[in-house]
């Protein structure tokens, strides 16, 4: 008896088609894959579809005997255009077999090969546009690639030039096609009813784009029968070529369903294909650097050729690893040719001849029985040394199946490698927005969206063909600098997740032009390969668990490939950033960055500087730094710079009656996300924890684990105390003008409650510079009073957290200005909380759960000390908007496949990205999945209090069976079994741990250093326990084991 096909609950007329996302419609198909599992059935208007993603499934269901390409949904919809084209051409339709026998000769090795000089002079236009524009010009690459692609197939295919790179307009075809495809798509999920009467601009629009294509496929045919020119191209075979089988040749009519068959279907894959590696490659710094040093080896300086392509192994390696985990063609449609069965495992699902069962490749190529843990990361390095030959049969499926797959893929994979190639011999290419994360836009195929980049002609590239410009060093453009001209260059660089790097780089670049110097503040992936050297070069670095921030991974990638000596000429110093809670790792990338430029011949102007975020001294260890870095560039370059120790105040503010709001924005948080709900978790008298749900900005996605960054506002109160302390209003409008570069907004009236609230950290805490300087504004009482403070750093302001408006309010002789104390302020910065939902509940809406911070102010005032961004948030009520955007986690903070069990450690609101795992599994099982064991470890206060999500949540998920909680009450331990935190829970519980183990389990942590400690306290214990003969290195090397292969830690200060 066969075994029912999971399917969601379906709702009158529409089936299941309300489930399914009108703009990129694969997203919600994974979803739902990883919901209902390998297979599972929806029902739409006139059809019912089945899903497969799995190995064992696809295999069966790709057996030609068995099965037959389907044309249904959109496909069928496309038919409108393309009739019985080789794409759309029903199984069995006789034109199809006709078209098939004449045109396959078209596309093999020799023909390929023949249209090589055709696809380099095409890619050579691209690279003389990006040449021509220069490197401050933000590029479009999905768009580029789709002029390149579609003039290829013109060019090679019927010998017909389109020249889209000579216009700024894309090609009318190329417009028409995009509407169209994206309404044949709307199409197939409309019930027939709405579409004849319903949506009549709809299909009009339908009608007119399908016109504008088929316009440009009869003057292609017109204009080369007019010529009589008898040209051996796919064009030719289709006007003169016999099938060998029939004798006979194609009609006027097939000629043209298959022509524009080839104009959409032979570019839109490729450009697809090159938009997609061009991302993953700037977004994994260790595969561009191998592209580049393969093109270097092979390619040299010369013009590529046909040769060159065999040589290109890693390039090859890219592409199929982008066809795995980003197949522009998402999915395929089979039926069976009689009612038949498919098993997995011991399950049978019956298979009905009027069903398309629909082979979902998106999510088949993450399938981690074939491509292991890691098969959500692209790591092209999978494909080589037979990576891609071990690989099942049907484990990669990017150009369809059998027969029906895409007959043009030798055209689009010899024209990847020319153009890739090509694109790294020639340019460096940053991301326009280091902090982009892939969007997905869809037609009938998928490419990125919103991907903008920027190429830097690389040192020493060959010339272009067709433009001769000579190739010349470039910086990237000054990120958020004066456009000054005159003094000697000063490169800034930096590398920065949080923004701290990024501020401490801005204020090196605001003082530099008082020192002499024209300072540009730039990303170090900016300068990857093409280190300056006309002047000095100033690096400010953090490391993020021991590796680079975003926009410094390709630069450290690209040093460590340095040839000696290659840096001679580059005089630089080196700020590094860090915390000492992550020891193995701490100061890692300052430290290493410092040492390979030096290896390699760079000259130190300082020794390195290291900061740690978790001391009392922070940003005095930088405020003390910056006068040594002045003191060192004046001794090397004295002759050309004027080295001033105090620049003076650098703003200016007058007051004007007019108003102007302005918006300060982070690239990381620049989405506007709408929040839905916010509720408060704990009872009164114990710290207040939140949950609030937000809905994301369009066109972002998340995972369980990921994160959200949150540029948050300074609390009313804080800015009412400023306000007061100045003797200002609130709707007091300034304008801020500035000699220097600066984050704040200038030359605009603005309201001084505005700038306040958005645009700096009042709650900064103070630094030992601050206090210097407004001993400087002090009378001789209060000053001798500030040099105590000064003197007593650690317990009089650190540990109190006093801030320059704390000091400000104690002493109210100082004379300070408005001006000079927006000086003393950092700019504001991101906030990043873990999220605490999954996709799978919903995907276009995360949630948080945060503690609010509170505490008593150190200033011995009666106000609290307020932490900026959670109390922000808390203060959020549903309807506001606020600037949000999703941030991945690394990949281990990720869930296994469901089958795995998993055992969590958290307390407080470190249960955030628990709560997210725990849903995605509640969601599978109530699904119908088969999932692992969750075990969670959690500690709080009492059950009472703030034991979060124990009433609501957790009670409904236990109930499911694959949940278990066990909890540590640190004020009711009679009710934890004696556990008073999370770590005694484990330590009692530990034939738990050990059976979890055994059994595969996998480990994730979250909470403060407190937690993590506590926890990789007891896995000693654990293993002490297990091993009583082992000493301390053996421990620490079982305990190395498990956190690289079987545990990962989120830990928050």
């Amino acid at each position: 008896m066969a075994d029912p096909i999971p399917q969601p609950p379906t709702i009158p007329f529409l089936g299941n088609a309300h489930l399914i996302e009108k703009e990129v419609p694969v997203k919600s198909l994974m979803l739902l894959a990883k919901e209902y599992g390998q297979i599972y059935l929806l029902r739409f208007p006139g059809r019912t579809s089945i899903i497969v993603s799995d190995l064992d499934l696809v295999d069966q269901v790709c057996n030609e005997k068995r099965f037959h390409k389907a044309v249904q949904g959109g496909l069928r919809e496309v038919r409108h255009l393309t009739g019985d084209g080789l794409f759309t051409a029903f199984h069995g339709e006789k034109n199809w077999g006709l078209a098939h026998r004449i045109l396959m000769p078209a596309f093999g090795p020799a023909k390929i090969r023949g249209m090589f000089s055709s696809m380099t002079d095409i890619v050579s236009q691209l690279l003389a546009k990006w040449e021509r524009f220069g490197p401050e010009y933000m590029i479009d690459p999905t768009e580029d690639f789709t002029r390149l692609a579609f003039d290829t197939i013109a060019l090679c295919a019927m010998s017909y030039r389109l020249n889209s790179f000579y216009s700024l307009d894309m090609v009318p075809f190329v417009t028409a096609m995009g509407s169209f495809l994206s309404e044949a798509g709307h199409r197939a999920q409309r019930p027939s009813l709405v579409q004849s009467y319903l949506v009549p601009s709809a299909n009009a629009q339908f009608e007119s784009d399908k016109t504008a294509m088929m316009d440009l496929t009869h003057e292609i045919i017109r204009k080369r029968k007019e010529s009589g020119d008898d040209i051996d191209d796919l064009l030719g075979l289709m006007l003169k070529a016999k099938d060998p089988e029939t004798g006979l040749g194609l009609s006027d009519e097939s000629i043209a369903f298959n022509l524009v068959t080839f104009l959409i279907a032979g570019h839109e894959t490729t450009s697809g294909l090159l938009s997609f590696a061009i991302n993953h490659l700037l977004k994994t710094p260790s595969a561009y650097a191998k592209v580049r040093a393969e093109v270097d080896e092979v390619l040299g300086k010369e013009p590529i050729r046909p040769e060159h392509l065999s040589k290109l192994p890693y390039i090859t390696a890219v592409l199929r690893e982008t066809l795995r985990i980003t197949p522009s063609v998402t999915a395929f449609t089979v039926k069976a040719f009689e009612e038949t069965v498919i098993t997995s495992g011991d399950k049978a699902y019956k298979i009905p001849v009027d069903a398309g069962v629909v082979v979902l490749a998106s999510q088949l190529h993450r399938d981690t029985k074939v491509w292991g843990d890691d098969a959500d990361v692209f790591r092209p390095e999978r494909m080589l040394d037979g990576g891609f030959e071990r690989a099942p049969k049907n484990a990669w499926k990017p150009w369809g199946n059998g027969m029906r797959a895409c007959i043009g893929r030798p055209l689009a994979w010899q024209e990847a490698h020319i153009a890739l190639a090509s694109v790294f011999q020639k340019f460096d290419l940053v991301l326009d927005d280091p902090s982009y994360q892939l969007h997905l836009k869809s037609t009938l195929t998928i490419k990125p969206a919103g991907l903008h980049i920027r190429a830097h002609v690389r040192k020493g590239a060959p010339l272009s063909v067709h433009t001769g410009v000579p190739a010349q060093q470039s910086v990237a453009k000054a990120d958020d600098s004066a456009n000054l001209k005159g003094g000697l260059p000063l490169y800034i660089a930096y590398g920065s997740n949080s923004g701290t790097c990024k501020d401490f780089a801005q204020r090196v670049g605001t003082e530099a032009p008082a020192k002499g110097f024209n300072p540009s503040v730039v990303t170090l992936d900016s300068i990857e390969s093409n280190i300056p050297t006309d002047g000095p070069v100033i690096i400010v670095t953090a490391s993020y668990e021991g590796e680079p921030p975003d926009n410094a991974g390709r630069f450290v990638e690209a040093l460590k490939r340095t040839a000696q000596g290659e840096l001679a000429n580059v005089r630089f110093a080196v700020f590094g950033c860090g915390h000492h809670d992550w020891v193995q790792t701490y100061q890692r990338i300052p430290t290493l960055v410092d040492h390979l430029v030096a290896e390699f011949g760079g000259q130190r102007l300082l020794e390195r500087a290291a900061a740690d975020s978790g001391a009392d001294d922070f940003f005095d260890v930088f405020d003390n730094w910056v006068p040594t870095l002045w003191e060192a560039l004046g001794k090397a370059y004295g002759d050309k710079v004027t080295i001033k120790q105090e620049a003076g105040d650098t703003l200016s503010v007058e007051v004007t009656s007019t108003s102007r709001a302005a918006v300060l924005k982070r690239d990381e948080a620049s989405g506007l996300g709408t929040v839905v709900e916010n509720r408060l978790l704990t009872k009164p008298g114990v710290p207040a924890k939140h949950h609030i749900r937000i809905a994301l900005p369009e066109d972002v996605t998340y995972q369980s684990g990921d994160y959200l960054a949150v540029l948050p506002s300074n609390p009313a109160e804080s800015v009412r105390r400023v306000i007061s302390r100045f003797g200002l209003l609130p709707d007091q409008q300034i304008i801020i003008k500035s000699t220097v570069a600066t984050t704040l907004p200038i030359n605009v009236p603005i309201s001084v409650s505005e700038v306040l609230t958005g645009y700096v950290e009042i709650s900064q805490m103070a630094t030992r510079k601050n206090i210097q300087d407004l001993i400087k504004l002090s009378p001789e009482i209060t000053a001798r009073k500030l040099e105590g403070l000064a003197a007593d750093y650690k317990d009089k302001v650190h540990d109190k957290h006093l801030s320059v408006l704390d000091i400000l309010e104690l002493y109210s002789d100082i004379k300070i200005t408005m001006a000079t104390f927006l000086q003393f302020l950092p700019a504001m910065r991101i906030r990043q909380y873990s999220i605490s939902s999954s996709p799978l509940w919903n995907p276009e809406h995360v949630t948080l759960t945060l503690s609010v911070v509170e505490a008593p102010s150190g200033s011995g005032s009666p106000r609290k000390f307020l932490g900026v961004a959670s109390n922000y948030l808390a203060s959020v009520r549903p309807g506001d908007r606020i600037h949000v955007g999703v941030r991945s986690s690394p990949p281990a903070f990720h869930l296994p496949e469901e089958a795995l069990p998993v055992v969590m450690f958290a307390a407080g609101s470190g249960i955030a990205p628990m709560r997210g795992f725990i849903q995605e599994r509640s969601v599978q099982v109530a699904s119908g999945r088969k999932v692992g064991k969750a075990t969670l470890f959690y500690g709080c206060r009492s059950p009472d209090e703030d034991y979060l999500y124990a009433n609501d949540d957790f009670k409904e998920w236990l109930k499911l069976g694959f949940l278990e909680v066990r909890p540590a009450f640190s004020r009711a331990t009679d009710l934890s079994g004696g556990s008073k935190y999370v770590q005694d829970r484990v330590w009692n519980d530990r034939d738990t741990i050990a059976e979890a183990y055994q059994s595969g389990a996998k480990f994730f942590t979250c909470g403060s250093p407190g937690v993590a400690n506590g926890i990789k306290e007891v896995i000693y214990k654990l293993i002490k326990d297990a091993q009583p003969s082992w000493d301390d290195q053996q421990v620490e090397a079982a305990f190395e084991r498990i956190q690289s292969d079987r545990m990962a830690t989120d830990v928050f200060a």
